[in-house]
């Protein structure tokens, strides 16, 4: 028997939409915005929501600035996390991890997709845009490499 008694958080989820889509056609929807060798493509069918959705779960996803730590908890950890938590609280996995460019160098970030377009998602709650869901470009953000 354990000494040691866990009490796990209780995390409400909102009540949002959920969507589907196969593989191959979001595939599509990546190369119809120049992404044409996406990373990989991990599963044969993708859920996602709309803006409305995502407007209520993506402040979950944002990660607190004073984690960072250089080259052990940085942009790429913090695109993970995000990527993870999505699919584990959420059951969305059309929420890519992402690197590519930006103004300051290379750097990892999200991308979500809402049914029509692909969004820029910036985790880390501190940089830059941090936190917010925005068009692919703005600010800079330009992504090359994507796992879906």
């Amino acid at each position: 028997m354990s000494r040691i008694k866990v009490n796990p958080n209780i995390i409400h989820t909102p009540s949002f939409k959920t969507f589907m889509i196969d593989g191959a056609t979001l595939k599509g929807r990546l190369a119809n915005i120049g992404l044409t060798t996406p990373m990989n493509m991990l599963d044969s069918r993708y859920f996602y929501t709309d803006v409305e959705g995502w407007s209520k779960i993506l402040p979950d996803m944002m990660v607190k600035s004073s984690l960072y730590l250089e080259d052990r908890y940085d942009c790429d950890e913090y695109a993970l996390k995000a990527k993870v938590t999505c699919s584990e609280r959420y059951g969305l996995n059309a929420m890519a991890f992402v690197i590519g460019d930006i103004p300051e160098g290379r750097h990892a970030f999200n991308m979500i997709y809402d049914g029509v377009d692909w969004l820029i998602f910036e985790a880390n709650i501190g940089f830059g845009l941090g936190g917010q869901a925005f068009p692919i470009g703005a600010e800079g953000y330009r992504p090359e490499l994507v796992l879906v």
